[in-house]
């Protein structure tokens, strides 16, 4: 169950990473303005009036070009934060009980013995049992825990075999 948190939360993360980037990108593209062609105006053109001002009077050097610097924009909306995971499902109720007849067994993470050890339990202890994968039984412990065991060491066992016939007595 915390594997699939787990997997989830990066599975998450990555694409609240590239959803990220992809605003960040379009809002990027959303400042640049394209280049407007300006409409012939009646106004008179910058020779035009330079004729005209040398007809008039002498032309003083022109002023240096004022330089501006673009003002930056703040963002039209903060970055959300990801919602927390939804709370996981309450497991179903159990459907039977057992116990312990090992002197002590390992609980898991999961059903097999790849998965991390996350406690022990002693012979006599009543578990809940949830589901069957094989040879594991997914159980509640007496203070909520919930874990995983190995079959054979609850009284789910299967016990030995009794002889399929007795042997019969010789005769004297």
């Amino acid at each position: 169950m915390i594997k699939v948190f787990w997997a989830w939360l990066r599975k998450s993360i990555s694409r609240l990473i590239l959803i990220t980037f992809s605003l960040l990108f379009l809002f990027a593209c959303a400042r640049v303005q394209p280049v407007q062609q300006s409409a012939p105006t009646a106004e008179p053109t910058v020779e035009e009036v330079k004729k005209e001002t040398k007809q008039d009077r002498p032309i003083s050097p022109d002023p240096p070009p004022v330089k501006t610097t673009p003002t930056p924009t703040p963002p039209s909306e903060p970055p959300r934060t990801p919602k927390p995971p939804p709370p996981p499902a309450p497991a179903p109720p159990p459907s039977r009980m057992t116990k312990v007849v090992w002197d002590s067994v390992n609980l898991r993470e999961g059903p097999g013995t790849n998965h991390k050890v996350i406690g022990t339990v002693k012979k006599g202890a009543s578990l809940a049992v949830f589901e069957a994968k094989g040879n594991w039984l997914h159980v509640r412990l007496e203070d909520g825990r919930e874990a995983w065991v190995i079959r054979s060491a609850t009284s789910e066992s299967t016990p030995p075999a009794p002889p399929s016939v007795p042997p019969k007595p010789k005769p004297m």
